[in-house]
């Protein structure tokens, strides 16, 4: 120990102990300096764990499309569809007579729990759509439809679907909600629209189904086969199901479509009859590039409920139905990553008993990816 020896103002002598060194002082620059060190360390670490889970979430989508054989078709889409017997031919006026309807579909990609709901695993998209359907029976000017014809009746609806694609084939789920009876606004729909074309202003709407809240399930598959290809164009033939469960629809249905054209794998299946009957495809397209087919097929079923022949539930039957039931649809399409375009004719069996012939509608949209 060292001492040092000090003389003080009166001479005398005082010993003093050398403090110890003591740690240096950190001065507030470089707490500052060490502060922001340590910030850019925790981001850098943050980026990385960020960088990590998007490779790991790319990771699982490039497996599902490795696994699915496809790549998740990334735009909106968005149609209008109006039907009408009309379509089919300008002296028809009866049965379903008339419907439109707007439909929007979510981009493809992964959805969570919609994912796993249903059989077919692939990419899964959404959809939202708002239809209404107008039905009349054959004699326009009767006040009172006699016992056994088609009733008066209107069908206003909300959809939810769901949609899920592999390579080759497209499942497509519905629930609809809705109403039956004067709620579904058909009868001033009819009206308006009669009174702006100058046509006959029907005269029985007062003995219309009354109002019932819808509740229906739909499920339907669809699988495309390609057959041979000869130059640009392409032939396929696309078999589906259809089943429908609910106090408005039940049914179990069956058919296969033929196309012919160039660009078959852009899509599947127009849409079909508003708020039933296949309503569940969209029509919509899932690449870009200019498509266009011309189609025709067939399809049988037996249906065992149908509120718009028999009348609301749990009440005696307006008419009596035929359960086995066929028809026979055509058309043409023009798709596109941007516009599309197509029309349909469908030429129905009958329906019920008492119906005299054969019923056609006719059906067009125009839609929009984006």
């Amino acid at each position: 120990m060292i001492f040092l020896l000090c003389c003080s103002s009166n001479g005398e002598e005082k010993h003093f102990k050398k403090p110890k060194d003591l740690p240096p002082q950190t001065s507030n620059r470089e707490q500052l300096s060490q502060t922001l060190q340590r910030q850019k360390f925790q981001t850098q670490n943050h980026q990385k764990e960020d960088r990590q889970d998007d490779l790991a979430t790319q990771a699982k989508q490039d497996l599902k499309e490795k696994t699915f054989g496809i790549t998740p078709y990334k735009k909106h889409f968005f149609s209008l569809i109006t039907q009408n017997d009309s379509y089919f031919s300008v002296f028809i006026d009866r049965y379903y007579t008339a419907g439109q309807g707007i439909l929007y579909s979510s981009k493809e990609g992964s959805y969570g729990f919609l994912d796993y709901i249903g059989l077919l695993k692939g990419a899964t998209s959404w959809s939202l759509a708002i239809n209404q359907s107008i039905y009349a029976p054959k004699d326009r000017l009767a006040s009172n439809p006699c016992v056994g014809s088609h009733p008066y009746g209107g069908y206003l609806n909300f959809g939810f679907f769901l949609h899920h694609r592999s390579q080759n084939a497209l499942e497509n789920m519905s629930i609809r909600v809705g109403m039956v009876g004067k709620a579904s606004m058909a009868e001033e729909t009819q009206g308006l629209i009669h009174s702006l074309i100058g046509s006959v202003i029907l005269k029985g709407w007062s003995t219309q189904i009354e109002n019932e809240f819808i509740l229906n399930l739909h499920y339907d598959w669809t699988y495309r086969a390609h057959l041979t290809d000869f130059g640009i164009f392409s032939l396929d033939v696309l078999p589906m199901v259809d089943v429908a469960l609910g106090n408005a629809n039940i049914y179990l249905k069956g058919g296969a479509v033929f196309r012919i054209g160039h660009n078959l794998s852009s899509t599947f299946l127009p849409q079909g009859i508003v708020g039933e009957n296949g309503g569940s495809n969209t029509g919509r397209v899932y690449s870009d590039g200019l498509g266009y087919y011309l189609f025709v097929g067939s399809y049988g079923g037996y249906v065992a409920r149908n509120v718009f022949i028999q009348g609301n539930s749990f009440k005696p039957n307006r008419a009596e139905l035929t359960p086995w039931i066929g028809g026979v649809v055509a058309g043409i399409a023009i798709v596109s990553g941007v516009m599309s375009f197509s029309y349909e004719a469908f030429f129905l069996s009958k329906e019920f008993k008492k119906q005299e012939s054969s019923h056609g509608i006719g059906s067009l949209v125009f839609s929009w990816s984006f």
